[in-house]
């Protein structure tokens, strides 16, 4: 029951990150080692979207596996859109 001139606030929701030695899977984007090389996967909020690639170093890699880093650093960094 809700009572009058009680603040109500929803529960807190945080995006899952799904994390193996050779992976980092977040809610819109991944990086995944292919070939040797970590390709950053991302949804793009360009006109039309779609799916984004651009390689990213293995210290890159580390430290958002680390959580010294996160997606939107790695976008920062390489001025991707």
């Amino acid at each position: 029951m809700v009572e009058f001139g009680k603040k109500i606030y929803p529960p807190k929701k945080g995006a899952t990150v799904e994390k193996t030695d050779t992976s980092i899977k977040g809610p819109h984007w991944s990086i995944t080692l292919i070939d040797g090389k970590y390709v950053y996967e991302y949804v793009s909020g360009s006109h039309g979207g779609g799916i984004k690639r651009h390689v990213v170093s293995k210290e890159d890699f580390e430290a958002v596996h680390a959580d010294r880093m996160t997606d939107y650093d790695l976008a920062l960094k390489y001025d991707l859109s």
